[in-house]
């Protein structure tokens, strides 16, 4: 029984022999190098081998063009650019506020008519660029006493001479100006009229800016303490 169990195991050694026969070297064998054994030239001919890459195909099973195939078209990968130089290096508008600049001529004085109008009475200055007052008018300059001199009539009467000292001054200077209004009184609304209407046509053009220096109150002052009896 024992020799019978040894059977495969011997078997097995005999197989494994075999498989060595062709890379052992034996006394006969000359001094040059083996000959490498069939299997070795089997794997260096199918590295060599150019296989075909397998087509791409859909889900339907048609095939897909490649991106390195020559008859397939071109990617489109969106529309085409600007060339470099089509981009403005500056900014028009710029551009064009210095050649209106530049056309128009040197930057003119900037002169400036204040008008105050309070409930007592109407203020109109007429000053030069560094604050040096040309002319000042009020009611009460005109010749209006007491409650006249805060009403539409003083307040236009004022406008009326300060745009005449305006058009005296344009003879001499060649400049613009600027409208500071102040108060919610009646000569406000007098000194827009006289610019808007003929009285005015001269000096409307060469107005630049118009701005309202009210004082508004934002939660005024502390209240009155309540009387206690």
């Amino acid at each position: 029984m024992s020799f019978l169990r040894a059977i495969p195991a011997m078997r097995a050694r005999a197989a494994y022999r075999a498989s060595l026969a062709p890379f052992s070297s034996s006394a006969s064998t000359s001094s040059s190098a083996p000959e490498p054994p069939p299997i070795l030239d089997a794997l260096l001919e199918s590295s060599n081998e150019v296989r075909p890459t397998p087509a791409a195909t859909d889900l339907w099973g048609n095939p897909v063009p490649s991106a390195y195939d020559a008859e397939a078209p071109a990617v489109d990968d969106g529309p085409p650019l600007a060339p470099a130089d089509s981009y403005p290096r500056t900014n028009p508008a710029s551009v064009g506020y210095n050649a209106a600049r530049a056309a128009y001529g040197k930057e003119k004085p900037l002169y400036a008519v204040s008008v105050k109008a309070t409930r007592n009475n109407t203020i109109v200055t007429f000053a030069r660029p560094n604050g040096n007052q040309l002319v000042t008018l009020t009611g009460g300059k005109l010749g209006f006493k007491k409650s006249n001199r805060n009403g539409y009539e003083a307040g236009y009467q004022c406008a009326v001479g300060v745009i005449g000292a305006m058009e005296e001054r344009l003879k001499k200077d060649d400049f613009e100006w600027e409208l500071f209004l102040k108060g919610f009184g009646s000569g406000r609304e007098a000194m827009l009229t006289a610019i808007t209407t003929s009285v005015g046509a001269n000096v409307k053009d060469r107005l630049k800016r118009v701005t309202d220096r009210t004082p508004i109150k934002i939660g005024g002052t502390r209240g009155k303490k309540a009387r206690r009896i």
